[in-house]
């Protein structure tokens, strides 16, 4: 995949949801990226990643996240025996907090009336919850400890929110999914960067080798401006990449 490509696309796709109300339909989604072999998976992540911006999905058969009645289904990464180990250990932890007596519905109450306590009670009890809904959305961009970490800042920032908005059980949940829905989504693109980025330090290292090989010394070298022109690719570009390889001299 041409991560270039791909972010051009997404960027694209984005700016034409925001002219039609921050609606598309799944076959625009389809659409714009057909061409570029992602499968299935790949293209519910793109709309996934379009949901958490605030655009609307039309035909697109996923979890709506909106719902208080139902939290969005994903196929997590089952864990491993050393996961299962530090989730017990971690979750052995919670025993040690003090839970307020109060009912949910009283701390979400002093919480709109913008009490502090109520933010440090709701934090005691929703720590659970946090890194039950991590290891429900458990994935191979992030290890665990992270993602149960990242989830505990999504609760930390969901009730610090200013907004006037209902705050209850089921915006709180909602606002721990959707952030780590970002974080997941932030690695994925990262990693599709860092693939492509070693792909190109392959395929420039590769192309250099081949080129030396043709000359009977083994020695013969190539400006950067032959090489652009000889692998088609921009001089920035192959400058970064020489830097990284150390054949920039």
């Amino acid at each position: 995949m041409d991560v270039q490509e791909f972010q051009k696309k997404l960027g694209e796709l984005c700016r034409m949801a925001e002219s039609q109300n921050k609606t598309v339909t799944a076959q625009q989604v389809r659409e714009f990226f057909s061409g570029m072999e992602l499968d299935q998976g790949q293209l519910l992540k793109i709309i996934q990643y379009l949901k958490v911006q605030g655009i609307t999905i039309e035909g697109a058969e996923i979890p709506d996240t909106e719902s208080e009645e139902k939290e969005p289904e994903r196929k997590a990464i089952p864990l491993t025996p050393e996961e299962k180990a530090y989730l017990k250990e971690y979750q052995e932890g919670f025993s040690a907090i003090t839970q307020s007596e109060k009912s949910l519905e009283e701390l979400f109450q002093e919480l709109a009336d913008g009490k502090e306590d109520a933010k440090a009670a709701l934090t005691g009890r929703y720590l659970p919850v946090a890194a039950e809904l991590a290891v429900q959305m458990n994935c191979e961009e992030i290890l665990l400890a992270d993602l149960i970490q990242e989830s505990n800042l999504c609760l930390l920032d969901a009730l610090l929110q200013p907004e006037p908005e209902l705050k209850n059980d089921g915006w709180l949940r909602r606002e721990i999914i959707r952030g780590i829905g970002r974080v997941i989504e932030e690695q994925t693109e990262q990693k599709l960067h860092d693939d492509s980025l070693v792909a190109r330090v392959e395929k420039l290292d590769n192309a250099i080798r081949e080129l030396s090989e043709d000359e009977e010394d083994g020695k013969a070298k190539f400006s950067v401006n032959e090489l652009a022109i000889i692998l088609d690719m921009d001089v920035e570009e192959m400058k970064d990449i020489l830097r990284l390889t150390g054949d920039d001299k």
